[in-house]
C-alpha cells in the first residue's frame, strides 16, 4: 500500500522513473502510443491498452463483457518462461477434474503488509532469525515489534528490490523510513498470540513469498488472476473518490510486452539493483484490465463465489477487471467485506471467498492496530468453526506484502516481477496437518491452484499452472474429529493504544485509517 511518501519512488527512483518513461517513449514507435481524449479521460494522456489486457478504447456491454483471449501475453500475462515448470495442468485454459478432496469452501484472506520475519521470526521450529543484515555490513538485533508502528515503510516495486538486494537481504534499511531500523523487528508470542495459536494447531508456512517485490494493489490482482497485468504499482491519483475502472483517469504504471532479450535484461538489472534500466521498461496505462481471472473459470463450471472487499478499496482486485466490474457480479458477488459474518450465519458461504479486510482490520503499519486485526481474524474464524461449514472448509490466511519489513530469505527469481520477499501464512482446517511448519515454495498464485484443482477447473498463467497446489498441507487420508479440531480463541483486550489511534477506532471502526491509502 501507498505511503505517504510513495514507496514505489524511493531509492530517488522517481525523477529516474520519469527520466526512463520519457526516453522509452521517445524510443518507441509512434503508432504504439494513442493520446486519449481529455475530456473522455480527466486531461490525461494515457496509452492504448486494448490489446494488453487493459481498457479498451470502446467500452464493453455489462454482463456480457469476457477476458481478453489468445496468446497470453497479449492478456497483460508476465513471462511464462521463468516461473516454475507446471505440476499436472500443462495448458492455461484446459479444463481439469477436480482433486480428490474433502474441500468444500475455501476462504482466502488477504491482510497488508507484513514479512514472516516480522510475525514468526522468533516462532520454534519455523526458518526464522534473531538478527538482519543492513546495507553498510552491519548485523543488528531484531528489536520487539510494536503493536501500532508509525510512520508507514517502503514497500513498493524498487523497494522491494532494494531490500532484496540481489539476494543478499540487507536492503531493507534502504527503503522509504527504512533509516529508522523499525523494520528490523519481528513479534513474540505475546504481541500475536492468537496467530501462534493457529500456528501450534494447524499449519505455518514459512516459504509463502509474496507474488512481486510489491507493492499492494498489484499483488492482489495475483489473488484472482495468478498475474498483475504487468502492473508495477499503486494507481498514481490518489485525490479521487473511484477507483481503477470506476475512474477512467485513474493510472498505473506497468511493464511494457517484453521480448525474451528485454526480460533477461530487466531481470539482472533487478539482481543489480539498477533501478534505471528497470523503469525504462515501464509504460503508464489506464488503470482497468481486462484479463481471465479465476472467476470466470468458476461461472464457466457453474461454481459459487464472492469477493468481500469494500466497493472503493484500493485492496479490491476486481475493481481493476473491466468485465466484472461492468457485469452484474458488481454487488452480487463482489460485495462489501461486512457482509461475510452474515454469509456465514445465514449459510449463504460460497464455494469459493477472497476475503480483504477493511483498512482498520488489515494490520497496515501506519497506524492500525495489530491487536485490534488480529480480533477481526479471530472473530471470523471462531465464525467459522461455529458453522456448519467447518468440517469441510480450508481458511487460508496470508499479508500481500513485505511492507517494508525486515526478512532474511531470499526469494526465488521467476521473473521480472519477482518473486517478493516471504510474507506469513496460515492454513487453518480440520483437515490441516497439526502443528506443521510448511516448507514448501509458494506464492499467491499457489492459492489460487489449490482452488482450481479442489474444484477441478484448468490454470490460467505460468504462475498458477507451475505453482504448487498446497496438498501437501492437508492430511486426506484421516477422518479428522470436527469438535476436537476446533480453536475458539478469545480476542484480545487491545486497550491502551496511542490516542490518535483510538479515537480514529472510535469514530471510523473498521473504516479507520482509511486514508492511508494503499
Amino acid at each position: 500500500m501507498r505511503s505517504q511518501i510513495d514507496p514505489a519512488f524511493s531509492y530517488g527512483a522517481g525523477h529516474a522513473r520519469r527520466r526512463a518513461v520519457a526516453r522509452r517513449r521517445r524510443a518507441t514507435a509512434i503508432g504504439a502510443l494513442v493520446v486519449l481524449a481529455a475530456g473522455a479521460f480527466g486531461g490525461y494522456s494515457l496509452l492504448r491498452a486494448d490489446e494488453d489486457g487493459g481498457r479498451s478504447g470502446q467500452a464493453e456491454g455489462a454482463g456480457t463483457a469476457g477476458p481478453g483471449t489468445g496468446d497470453p501475453r497479449d492478456s497483460g500475462t508476465e513471462g511464462a518462461g521463468s516461473a516454475p515448470a507446471a505440476q499436472g495442468e500443462g495448458s492455461a485454459g484446459a479444463g481439469a477434474a477436480p482433486v480428490d478432496n474433502p474441500i468444500k469452501h475455501i476462504v482466502f484472506i488477504v491482510k497488508e503488509n507484513r514479512t514472516f520475519d516480522n510475525y514468526f521470526a522468533r516462532y520454534p521450529g519455523a526458518d526464522g532469525t534473531t538478527t538482519g543484515k543492513t546495507s553498510d555490513g552491519r548485523t543488528v538485533k531484531l528489536s520487539v515489534a510494536s503493536d501500532v508502528l508509525t510512520p508507514d515503510l517502503g514497500h513498493g516495486f524498487f523497494d522491494g528490490i532494494q531490500g532484496i538486494n540481489g539476494g543478499k537481504m540487507d536492503g531493507f534499511d534502504t527503503v522509504v523510513n527504512g533509516e529508522s531500523l523499525n523494520g528490523y523487528s519481528s513479534f513474540t508470542r505475546r504481541g500475536i498470540p492468537n496467530y501462534w495459536a493457529y500456528a501450534d494447531n494447524f499449519v505455518l508456512g514459512d516459504r509463502m513469498f509474496s507474488s512481486m517485490y510489491g507493492p499492494t494493489f498489484p499483488e492482489h490482482l495475483y489473488t484472482v488472476g495468478a498475474q498483475a497485468g504487468r502492473v508495477v504499482g499503486n494507481k498514481l491519483q490518489t485525490d479521487s473518490e473511484g477507483g481503477y475502472c470506476g475512474d477512467p483517469r485513474e493510472t498505473v504504471y506497468r511493464f511494457i510486452k517484453l521480448q525474451e532479450k528485454e526480460r533477461k535484461a530487466v531481470m539482472a538489472a533487478e539482481e543489480r539493483v539498477d533501478i534505471d534500466t528497470i523503469g525504462d521498461y515501464w509504460e503508464e496505462v489506464a488503470a482497468c484490465f481486462n484479463f481471465e481471472v479465476l472467476p470466470d473459470k468458476l461461472d464457466k463450471k457453474g461454481i459459487s463465489w464472492r469477493y468481500y472487499a469494500d466497493a472503493g478499496s484500493w485492496m479490491n482486485a476486481l475493481l481493476a477487471i473491466e468485465h466484472i466490474y461492468n457485469s452484474p457480479h458488481w454487488g452480487r458477488e463482489v460485495v462489501s467485506e461486512e457482509k461475510l459474518p452474515g454469509d456465514i450465519e445465514a449459510e449463504r458461504l460460497r464455494r469459493i471467498s477472497w476475503v480483504v479486510p477493511g483498512p482498520g482490520f488489515n494490520e497496515h503499519p501506519g497506524g492500525p492496530s495489530v491487536c485490534m486485526g488480529e480480533n477481526w481474524t479471530v472473530e471470523t474464524v471462531n465464525s467459522i468453526m461455529r458453522s456448519k461449514y467447518w468440517k469441510n472448509t480450508a481458511i487460508f490466511i496470508t499479508w500481500d506484502d513485505s511492507g517494508g519489513f525486515y526478512d532474511h530469505v531470499p526469494p526465488p527469481h521467476y521473473d521480472e516481477m519477482g518473486l517478493g520477499p516471504r510474507v506469513p501464512l496460515l492454513i487453518i482446517s480440520p483437515w490441516a496437518k497439526e502443528g506443521y511448519v510448511d516448507s514448501t515454495t509458494y506464492e499467491f498464485s499457489s492459492v489460487v491452484k489449490f482452488m482450481e484443482e479442489t474444484v477441478g477447473v484448468g490454470c490460467m498463467t505460468a504462475r498458477d499452472c507451475g505453482a504448487d497446489n498446497m496438498m501437501g498441507a492437508f492430511d486426506f487420508e484421516q477422518t479428522p474429529d470436527f469438535n476436537d479440531r476446533k480453536l475458539i480463541l478469545k480476542e484480545r483486550d487491545c486497550t491502551g493504544l496511542p490516542a490518535i489511534t483510538e479515537e480514529a477506532y472510535r469514530k471510523h471502526g473498521s473504516d479507520a485509517f482509511v486514508a492511508l491509502g494503499d
